[in-house]
């Protein structure tokens, strides 16, 4: 893994995958660490910088937890120690950017002034350069900490671009590196050696007069702010552009072309997205990378604003001029054709009207004939596809040519070599910034909590946020919770962002989806009826009605115009505001086109549910669709497989659930659920899965069809006893018992008092439990359900542990895992290994105990079975602390703490850690 430090904090792994760190606070000890990598950082450091000097009385606890948590994030050379008076990271300093920043620049310095030795440093400085991702811990949860290291590391890289210029002077390549010091001086107008620098590199460039401009304006600002004079180095490098241009006229600048639109008046953020084309030009002028870069993004993004603000400070590296072409590939007239691009671009490079050639061909070779020899930056906005820009193209390698496209354009970047800027939605604090720029400041502070709203159901796109701006400033009398509250609406919220003319984001994402060929244009309506956030080809296909190869297709269009994004291969995800938009679209299609999509679909999730649950309860009753589903059935090798689909598609199996109930098909909805239930448990989705199951039982017992869904009472109160609710839980049981038919009825008595003496036991009277558990015991051996006798004699196995009898639940947990020995894919042999485990602690045998849980972790991730994680750090806590390694058992029981908050479990399994926690001490 790498942790990279100079730009957004980030943590990747070997095959460069971000990895999610958490919030702020554990991004700022992960820097921390990071940034003092192989030393020990005390635990009061640590608490002063992630809390900003500020650390309340809960922090230590939380700090702990945040240890906990990174420890089970780093992997390879990246490892976590406790070691007083705190913690040490230690690592390889290759894997962390700012540590390798300073090993390269080390290694340069250590190379010989002459020309091998320039050779042997110019690459390791190129290299130092290449790992700046924006300005240093941008994101990494910490003021005090960015204020305490930020400097040092940018300073590193300017020492760096410093080192590489000198180097560049001595063999004649000063101009490689005249616009990355031309850019760096605008962040440091003060720095003598970076003047210098500069002067001398545009001297042996060829432009002395440039040259002199920036020693002039040095000049000035060091007298205005500094109150001294250029050093006697500055002044040397003024000797040296004058010693040379003295008896020849410095020649005046050739007029060139600047044919940009205007700046943005008021641009926000894109610190990093500014910092990578500043990157990419760098490699440029070094004929080290493509002169094509491509700005990709869904519509009211800012693609156009960004690209319009770094051209706009690129004017002395271009002296030959900037021009913009707009190819309107998503106008709602038609894009522009090439003769009509290129005649576009030909008269912003200068040419007469009269000698544009009407022929394509012609006309490139003009074009090419204008750029022979210049340096000129070609913006071309708002291209459609790769045919648009291939005849814009120059050879010219002084040029540079910058795209944006709501398209991804992938066939640039395959074919020509382009490099790729996908412009993702602003973060909170500069989306906040746009709509303060807007709306002013004043007003929003006045209402933070509206303001935070509005800019989070804007989702960070600026064409929202300036359109939500817009709307308050305009009505100086609304409060912004008024906004806010419209905005909340899912069914007025595109109505709301949109002004009186016509500026909308409904009208740009109508603008995108007209340029899609017409099956993606049809999905698209289509996934307006499906309810999840996420979406993968098997779903689509069945929304379509076609196969998934023609659904993938229409998928893959759909993701290259930024409709939706690949979350992970062949899985697809919307933003809200889109999400809206396609759910508004598929509102105008025909009432029969949408009842047939969505019987589709739940016919797709019914027989992927069942699928799934036959791996995981091999002999539970389930559900199928009458015929086979258009698109085919997911077909899982394991059940771990099948609950990692489970997990993904909750929202949307949940969402069908309720789509069901309101369009009147409550028996669609409730075959689901019933499907659906033990993938809840076994994912440990306690509390979704109990507001599935009460929208489908509200739903019948409204319709009077509850006497025909038993299992779905039993469902709703297996659920709410995962989530605590005892009582209700117990009524919703018997109720299941009430309508029961003969045939479900013992099986979900059974259910029924396991249910009732488990009740008892966590209530702290296991012996008053024990007779209803023996009375389990027996009827099960009665019925010869072998699954059922297993599940309770570990029941009773567990409260003759609670109740101090160790030796005696020896036996029956003993009998409950050889009835499982057969059944490596059932639940209960995780819960029964698991209980085995704590009563040969009981009994004295901490590594036999230690042993099973690791069995029960390993049986429980081959099944993607989610208590088992928590119960493995649960019961390694109390074996740990039952042998006296109390900051072992801490360690396990904060990641038990961690897991229940995850999992949403019962609020006594939560207060249990906690107590257990508190008994370790600090």
């Amino acid at each position: 893994m790498r942790i990279l430090l100079l730009g957004p904090l980030e943590l990747r792994t070997d095959q460069g995958v971000p990895v999610h760190v958490g919030g702020s606070r554990r991004r700022a000890v992960l820097a921390t660490l990071a940034l003092e990598a192989n030393r020990v950082v005390s635990v009061e450091r640590l608490l002063d910088l992630a809390w900003d000097h500020a650390p309340p009385s809960t922090a230590r606890a939380a700090l702990q937890g945040h240890i906990a948590r990174l420890r089970t994030l780093l992997d390879g050379g990246l490892r976590l120690e406790t070691r007083a008076p705190g913690y040490v990271l230690h690592a390889d300093p290759e894997l962390i950017d700012a540590h390798r920043l300073d090993l390269l620049l080390g290694r340069a310095r250590a190379a010989a002034a002459d020309r091998a030795g320039d050779d042997t440093a110019v690459p390791l400085l190129r290299e130092a350069l290449a790992l700046r991702r924006g300005p240093a811990l941008t994101d990494c949860g910490s003021e005090a900490l960015r204020e305490s290291a930020a400097g040092r590391l940018e300073t590193l890289r300017t020492e760096a671009l410093e080192q590489l210029a000198e180097r560049s002077l001595r063999t004649g390549r000063g101009r490689s590196v005249t616009a990355e010091l031309t850019a760096a001086l605008a962040d440091h107008p003060l720095r003598e050696s970076l003047i210098r620098l500069t002067v001398l590199c545009l001297h042996q460039e060829g432009r002395p007069a440039e040259a002199l401009a920036v020693y002039e304006r040095a000049r000035h600002r060091l007298a205005e702010e500094t109150g001294i004079d250029p050093g006697p180095a500055l002044r040397e490098a003024l000797a040296q552009v004058r010693s040379t241009a003295a008896g020849a006229p410095v020649p005046e600048p050739v007029p060139a072309p600047a044919r940009l639109p205007r700046a943005p008046g008021r641009f926000i953020g894109r610190e990093a997205e500014l910092a990578w084309l500043d990157e990419q030009f760098g490699a440029v002028q070094s004929a080290a990378a493509t002169r094509l870069l491509l700005v990709t993004g869904p519509a009211g993004v800012g693609k156009t604003a960004l690209v319009l603000r770094w051209s706009h400070r690129l004017g002395p590296a271009f002296p030959d001029g900037r021009v913009a072409v707009n190819l309107r590939g998503f106008d709602e007239t038609e894009p522009l054709r090439p003769e009509e691009a290129l005649a576009e671009l030909l008269r912003a490079l200068g040419a007469e009207e009269g000698t544009i050639p009407a022929d394509p061909e012609e006309a490139a070779a003009a074009c090419r004939r204008l750029l022979t020899g210049r340096r000129v930056l070609i913006l071309l906005e708002n291209a459609r596809d790769a045919a648009q820009v291939r005849p814009l193209l120059p050879d010219e390698p002084g040029c540079l040519v910058l795209v944006t496209s709501r398209h991804r354009l992938t066939e640039l970047v395959a074919e020509e070599g382009a490099r790729t800027l996908p412009l993702a939605s602003l973060p909170a604090e500069d989306a906040f910034g746009v709509l303060a720029g807007v709306a002013g400041l004043p007003r929003l502070t006045a209402e933070p909590e509206a303001a935070q709203r509005v800019v989070e159901l804007c989702e960070g796109l600026p064409l929202a946020l300036r359109i939500a701006g817009s709307r308050l400033a305009t009505r100086p009398h609304w409060r912004v919770a008024t906004l806010a509250e419209e905005l909340a609406d899912e069914q007025s919220r595109l109505a709301a962002l949109a002004t009186q003319g016509t500026l909308s984001v409904a009208a740009a994402l109508e603008l995108t989806v007209r340029s899609l060929p017409g099956p993606a244009a049809w999905l698209f309506r289509l996934l307006g009826i499906h309810p999840g956030q996420q979406i993968d080809t098997g779903a689509a296909a069945a929304l379509a009605g076609t196969d998934r190869r023609a659904a993938a297709a229409a998928l893959r269009l759909l993701h290259r115009a930024h409709l939706v994004a690949e979350s992970t291969p062949g899985r697809f995800e919307r933003h809200d505001l889109v999400r809206l938009y396609a759910r508004q679209a598929a509102e105008e299609l025909p009432a029969e086109a949408r009842g047939a999509a969505l019987a589709r679909l739940s016919d797709h999730y019914l027989a992927a549910t069942a699928a799934g649950l036959v791996l995981a309860r091999p002999d539970a009753r389930h559900h199928c669709p009458s015929g086979r589903p258009t698109g085919g059935t997911p077909e899982f090798a394991t059940a771990a497989e099948a609950l990692g689909w489970f997990r993904a598609e909750e929202p949307a199996v949940r969402g069908l659930v309720t789509l069901a109930c309101r369009w009147g098909r409550p028996e669609h909805a409730c075959r689901l659920v019933e499907n659906a239930g033990y993938l809840y448990l076994d994912a440990g989705l306690f509390r979704a899965w109990e507001e599935s199951a009460r929208t489908a039982l509200e739903a019948v017992e409204a319709a009077g069809t509850e006497g025909d869904w038993p299992h779905l009472y039993s469902n709703h109160s297996m659920s709410l006893g995962w989530l605590g609710r005892r009582r209700e839980a117990l009524e919703q049981s018997a109720r299941a018992v009430a309508v029961a038919d003969p045939e479900s009825r013992p099986v979900l008595r059974h259910r029924y008092l396991s249910m009732r003496t488990s009740f008892l036991d966590d209530d702290g009277d296991p012996e008053a439990a024990l007779p209803g558990i023996v009375e389990t015991v027996a009827e099960a051996r009665e019925a010869g359900d072998r699954r059922s006798l297993s599940q309770a004699l570990n029941n009773l196995a567990d409260a003759l542990l609670r109740a101090d009898r160790a030796a005696e639940a020896l036996a029956p947990i003993t009998e409950s895992l050889a009835l499982l020995a057969d059944r490596e894919s059932d639940p209960y042999l995780v819960i029964s290994t698991k209980t085995h485990a704590q009563v040969l602690n009981a009994l004295g045998r901490p590594e036999e105990a230690v042993a099973q849980i690791h069995r029960a972790l390993e049986v429980g991730r081959a099944q993607g079975n989610a208590h088992a994680e928590f119960d493995f750090a649960d019961v390694m806590g109390q074996v740990r602390y039952e042998q006296g390694r109390r900051a072992e058992a801490r360690t396990h029981w904060e990641r038990a703490l961690e897991l229940a908050a995850e999992q949403g479990r019962a609020t006594c399994q939560v207060e249990r850690v906690r107590a257990r926690l508190a008994q370790c001490g600090p």
